[in-house]
């Protein structure tokens, strides 16, 4: 699971980093292993942001930020209040939730930017996710990725989102 952090960080398996918790969660309770990657991941976004501070994109942070952070909010709500199975359940119904989306929504080839709304609604379920299983880079994901950002400005972004993110857990 730390190696597929760490190869999804890097960028080389972007993506891959989201199957870290629930791939633990097949052999500890899923509270238990989000608490083991949580200083891992910590510690993966300082390093990460220390390189990444100046290519992110301020509006674009702006804009989803406070959601994200009101979803990681909702998460600790939930978190407190589920029992582990109930949270692994949520984690595998949004897992299939994004998995639908993207089956039936494919991304846009044109750059076509969704609109305020959706950003809203994705930042806040990645802030849920992000908080219960450290899998927020999915929902974040379908909205930022039919934008076609330049690369590094899209990893610069995210490191500072779930780096602000995480900082509030």
């Amino acid at each position: 699971a730390v190696l597929i952090t760490g190869l999804s960080k890097s960028g080389f398996a972007a993506g891959f980093g989201s199957m870290a918790t629930p791939m633990m969660a097949l052999t500890l309770p899923a509270p238990q292993a989000a608490a083991i990657m949580l200083p891992l991941l910590m510690v993966m976004d300082v390093t990460g942001l220390q390189q990444m501070w100046r290519d992110r994109d301020p509006a674009l942070l702006r804009q989803i930020l406070p959601w994200g952070v009101l979803g990681v909010g909702v998460g600790a709500l939930l978190f407190g209040l589920l029992s582990a199975k109930a949270v692994a359940g949520l984690l595998g119904a949004l897992t299939l939730g994004f998995l639908a989306q993207r089956l039936f929504f494919p991304p846009r080839r044109d750059g076509h930017v969704a609109r305020p709304w959706v950003g809203r609604t994705c930042a806040a379920a990645s802030g849920v996710t992000s908080f219960v299983a450290h899998a927020g880079g999915p929902p974040i994901m379908a909205y930022l990725l039919p934008m076609r950002m330049e690369p590094r400005i899209m990893a610069s972004s995210m490191a500072v989102y779930f780096k602000i993110g995480r900082a509030h857990v």
